[in-house]
């Protein structure tokens, strides 16, 4: 039976992306790798610090292939990595790079040995992105911005539980991102972000060679500060994310999966903006 997690199917807000999922081995595995593409169709361009949804004629597209990789190192211990390479188009132009690296440190504080009906499982991690994107006030003019851009240390914990045919999670994590020297062709000066957090569950039905499900994750940023003072105060970012997704289970080792990802459905979201897409995925698996 395949377990939900929030790396399947979560794509990032769109202008600039936000923090990296982590690379986890949900199930009773030694290691696994995945990887995906997905496809991602911009279309609010922006909603302002005032909520105001606004769209253009003509929308950015964005074409993600993430790969992903984790490992145990001990009976309760994994580690993880997990490489974006992202490419924007808009009206004939396109850029492409590589986006946030994370690098995740789990451990298994609650495990499920003897099936308690009720207990789930618990994962919790450490996880420290590097800042091999470009964040949005580096950019130029948004078509090389391809993740958050700065150095940032999180911690979060995923509980998972299954019940006969049906699955669920609860994951939460927080993070602080950090302060970072800039300049493009407009400005120079100091980013200083701050503490950001995503929150969500989700749920699936599952049935001999199938799953079926659903989740919705909830992202929020605090504003970015960039100094010399007068250029701005920034402001919050949020955003919520909701996917549908099919999986296909031929056996213990392989699992194929199709998401819909929307971000105009949930949530009140401020300072960013929205796309809806498609992603593919493929994932191997290595038992104990």
């Amino acid at each position: 039976m395949a377990v939900a997690a929030p790396s399947q199917g979560v794509a990032a807000a769109c202008c600039g992306g936000g923090f990296a999922a982590p690379a986890l081995i949900v199930g009773d595995d030694k290691a696994q790798f995945t990887s995906s593409f997905g496809f991602t169709d911009v279309v609010v361009d922006n909603v302002d610090t005032q909520g105001q949804w606004r769209a253009r004629d003509e929308h950015q597209k964005v074409q993600t292939l993430r790969v992903e990789a984790a490992t145990l190192i001990a009976d309760r211990w994994q580690m993880g990595l997990a490489l974006p390479i992202i490419q924007r188009t808009y009206a004939g132009e396109s850029s492409s790079g590589v986006g946030d690296v994370a690098t995740t440190l789990g451990y298994e504080y609650l495990p499920d040995w003897d099936y308690n009906p009720y207990r789930p499982k618990g994962l919790g991690y450490l996880q420290i992105t590097l800042p091999t994107g470009k964040s949005r006030a580096e950019s130029e003019n948004g078509m090389d911005s391809r993740g958050q851009g700065f150095w940032a240390a999180g911690v979060g914990t995923l509980l998972t539980k299954s019940w006969l045919r049906w699955d669920g999670f609860v994951s939460f994590e927080a993070h602080r991102s950090f302060e970072k020297e800039f300049e493009n062709s407009h400005m120079k000066g100091k980013l200083k972000p701050g503490y950001g957090s995503t929150f969500g569950g989700g749920w699936g039905y599952n049935t001999a060679a199938w799953r079926f499900g659903g989740s919705v994750l909830w992202s929020y940023e605090d504003a970015v500060m960039i100094e010399p003072a007068g250029y701005s105060d920034g402001s919050v970012e949020r955003y919520a994310t909701a996917s549908l997704s099919a999986s296909y289970i031929p056996n213990d080792e392989w699992t194929g999966t199709m998401t819909y990802v929307d971000q105009t459905v949930f949530g009140e979201p401020i300072n960013t903006s929205l796309g809806r897409g498609v992603t593919l995925q493929m994932q191997r698996r290595w038992g104990r």
